[in-house]
């Protein structure tokens, strides 16, 4: 019910109501007879509640909400347990809730790693491939025309990352090629839906994290449409200090943003409402937010709070049959002109236009060649032109596809892209992408003469994402030994220095002149001080892949320390080429310390390996250049890290 439609004031109706509650010893409700807000461009959503329920102990879904997320219901291991078996019903509920109400229903989420099936685990690294193919197909077949999916969930270093994610091609060259392939998948199934990726504690916590995550997907051309920050941590934040965090993240990524996840945990309905207060004006006034999707309403039937002192479920907005303060506070809020007029990156609530810019390299040295390619299609509409920017300056403009260019930067710097897409009835469509230039790799102490000895500190020198990849900042081993390893951890150790504080996705580049090609063995020296599963890999960057030689497990040490280092052996699967090559080393499982590797040929050849000759192979297509070519390319291509003949 909307105040300015009475005469009797709100507050006048909220003491009639408790009067009449005390008169007859039965709550009433303050239900609205139609959802809270009325902008048509942007929605106030929320959660199934209980898995399964949409309306609830007598209020309507559809009386407060105008979007709906199932909160488990179409995560994998909810929907397929046992393999093969699916299970649409409670997904089902809420899809044709929203339909029949006509409003949007996400999808939440595709890949996450957590709640995906457990017989996963048993699988091959080829037999979760497929069963993710298999996934994603029986979402398409089920629900052909999606309009919004959280493609991948809490991807970020300590929180929920895949672990099947060697599956989807794991770290790669960008560190999150495994997201990027996630995503190339559900834009070939959903063309007209909103992919977005999900991530926790983005205003709190991790935000940086999030932001290089976004943006490196962002730039290596994923066909992500906006980034999804779940909110679970907003709790005692000002409005000052979040506007300030949230314009952060804008600024780095200037993309559209989802708030998707939000819920206030507190038992006093004072504190909760002055979280409201202070949130809700900055996210749903921002032009690039295009809708807030709460986590939980009913008081008791929520993930949120501390069920051992039964508070369990107190992020929930009704109590007792009785709105609390925040949500009379958010009706009134959602009724303001501010609110009704907010602007949103989709008019509508829908995806016109799909448009990506991909820079085959996001992180380079000066004087190298970089592709640039846009991929533009917009719904019902016909391109006229495309302008490609390069730092602010148009670069080219392209009338017909292909829109692919080339450019090569003679200096060190940022270089940011902006593709703008004109169709013919003069709307306007825009992306912004990007890469950067660091001085030319050189190796620490000249290239590594191969059969011979790696120091595995003795890294190439160049910068984060160009010779080495490290999670942080943080120089938690020594500095003295090397101030150009931007916070990569080098430590003492066997009678020298060694790679320490590891963790998992972090990698390492060696420039190597291998004077002998042929077959290689090699004799590794690491130390592992916990009782988790550790290791690394061993790659030859080739043709812009890697190319897997080897993976070394790496076992506790006897006496549970660092400072012990055991041998580690093995062969490399493919032989070496001679001549100088990359060698990257890439950490699959964290908290080990690493000394040396040994190089010894094995038997010399001349280093040719085999391509496999085939008609037709899995995978994204990449031509010896290292760029991406379609189905119809002929010759030897690179598919999943591997030469291959397509005839």
């Amino acid at each position: 019910m909307h105040p300015e439609n009475n005469l009797m004031t709100f507050g006048m109706k909220r003491i009639l109501h408790l009067a009449m509650m005390t008169a007859i010893g039965c709550m009433l409700t303050l239900n609205a007879n139609a959802q809270l807000s009325t902008n048509p461009d942007k929605f106030l959503g929320n959660i199934t509640t209980d898995w399964t329920y949409m309306d609830f102990d007598g209020f309507k879904f559809s009386d407060y909400w105008n979007q709906v997320t199932p909160e488990n219901a179409t995560k994998w291991g909810c929907v397929e347990a046992p393999r093969g078996q699916y299970n649409w019903w409670n997904a089902d509920v809420a899809a044709n809730y929203a339909s029949q109400h006509g409003f949007p229903f996400k999808f939440h989420t595709l890949i996450w790693g957590s709640q995906y099936p457990e017989w996963m685990d048993n699988l091959s690294t080829d037999q979760q491939y497929q069963a993710i193919v298999q996934w994603y197909d029986a979402v398409k077949a089920h629900y052909p025309n999606l309009e919004m999916i959280d493609v991948v969930n809490e991807a970020i270093a300590g929180h929920a990352p895949a672990p099947f994610k060697n599956a989807l091609g794991g770290d790669g060259v960008t560190g999150y090629d495994w997201i990027i392939k996630a995503f190339e998948m559900a834009a070939e199934r959903w063309p007209d839906a909103i992919l977005i990726y999900n991530d926790y504690n983005t205003f709190n916590y991790n935000t940086y994290d999030f932001i290089n995550l976004v943006k490196t997907l962002r730039d290596a051309g994923a066909p992500i449409d906006a980034y999804g920050c779940q909110s679970h941590d907003l709790g005692g934040m000002t409005g000052s200090n979040f506007s300030t965090v949230m314009a952060t993240i804008q600024n780095a990524l200037k993309m559209p943003m989802y708030i998707t996840e939000y819920d206030i945990g507190d038992n006093s309905d004072a504190n909760q409402k002055w979280n409201y207060m202070e949130h809700f004006p900055v996210m749903w006034e921002a032009d690039y937010c295009a809708g807030v999707t709460i986590w939980g309403w009913i008081y008791g039937h929520t993930w949120l709070g501390n069920e051992n002192n039964g508070t369990k479920g107190n992020s929930g907005l009704i109590k007792n049959k009785v709105e609390r303060s925040a949500l009379t506070w958010l009706r009134d809020y959602m009724q303001t002109a501010a609110a009704k007029n907010a602007k949103s990156p989709f008019p509508g609530m829908k995806k016109e236009a799909s448009v990506y810019i991909k820079a085959d390299k996001i992180v380079l040295s000066a004087n190298e060649k970089v592709n640039i390619s846009i991929s533009a299609r917009v719904k019902n509409k016909t391109i006229q032109k495309i302008e490609l920017y390069l730092n602010g300056s148009l670069y080219k403009t392209f009338t017909s596809a292909p829109y692919t260019t080339d450019y090569t930067p003679a200096s060190a710097g940022d270089y940011q892209l902006k593709a703008v897409v004109t169709t013919t009835d003069g709307k306007k469509y825009e992306r912004i992408g990007g890469f950067k230039v660091y001085p030319p790799r050189t190796p620490y102490n000249g290239a590594i003469t191969v059969p011979g000895t790696i120091e595995f500190e003795n890294f190439d020198k160049g910068a984060d994402g160009l010779t080495f990849h490290d999670s942080d900042t943080n120089n938690e081993g020594t500095s003295a030994y090397r101030t150009d390893g931007g916070g990569v951890d080098i430590v003492t150790g066997n009678n020298g220095y060694a790679i320490g504080y590891t963790a998992t996705g972090e990698w390492l580049e060696y420039t190597l002149n291998v004077t002998k090609a042929g077959e290689y063995a090699f004799e590794a020296y690491a130390s592992h001080g916990n009782n988790v599963q550790a290791g690394f890999d061993i790659s030859l960057v080739t043709d812009g892949q890697n190319v897997q030689l080897a993976h070394v497990n790496i076992t506790q040490t006897d006496d549970n320390k660092w400072s012990t280092y055991n041998k580690f052996t093995g062969s490399f699967s493919k032989q070496l080429p001679a001549g100088k090559q990359i060698l990257r080393v890439t950490i699959t499982g964290p908290y080990i310390n690493l000394d040396k590797m040994t190089l010894t040929c094995t038997k010399e050849t001349n280093g040719i390996n085999t391509p496999v000759v085939t008609e037709e192979t899995q995978g994204a297509i990449y031509n010896l250049a290292g760029q991406r070519v379609d189905d119809s390319y002929k010759g030897i291509v690179i598919i999943n890290g591997r030469k291959v003949v397509r005839r």
